[in-house]
């Protein structure tokens, strides 16, 4: 008795994954024998992010890209998670009240600090990629050490 419970309870789920695996299965099939056949050179040259790869013997045929573009990947997963905090939050409106509305402002803050500083180090500049914001900072008291021990 509790096992036919169990197996109507978990029925549909099994279904769907079933139906799932066979619709899978059945585009990958499909695609195989319906998809293009041609091979040629340029099918087969490297291409990423639009631009074509160099292939040479003396660098291995691997194209350097520059890591900014990871960068404003991670930024822009960061700062898009907090529509998703934000949305909740104004879903919970009724419920959570002006402490909720203090909570989000908080919240608000911090990223904004956040964004500020990676603004400040030069995160986001395109040109001038990474500043060395911590670098010039160092150096910085470096000199004024030097300077007071120069002066005394």
């Amino acid at each position: 008795m509790v096992l036919s419970n169990q197996l109507t309870e978990i029925w549909p789920i099994a279904a769907y994954f079933i139906i799932l695996a066979v619709m899978l299965a059945f585009m990958l099939v499909l695609s195989h024998f319906l998809g293009p056949k041609t091979k040629s050179r340029a099918k087969n040259t490297p291409y990423e992010s639009g631009v074509i790869a160099a292939v040479a013997p003396a660098s291995g045929g691997e194209t350097r890209f520059g890591n900014h573009f990871f960068l404003y990947a991670i930024f822009f997963v960061i700062f898009d998670l907090e529509t998703i905090f934000l949305f909740a939050w104004v879903i919970a409106f009724d419920d959570v009240g002006w402490m909720g509305f203090i909570e989000a402002s908080i919240f608000i803050g911090i990223l904004l600090v956040a964004l500020l500083y990676i603004w400040r180090i030069g995160a986001l500049e395109l040109k001038h990629r990474h500043l060395p914001f911590r670098q010039q900072q160092i150096d910085a008291q470096q000199n004024l050490t030097n300077r007071s021990l120069i002066g005394k």
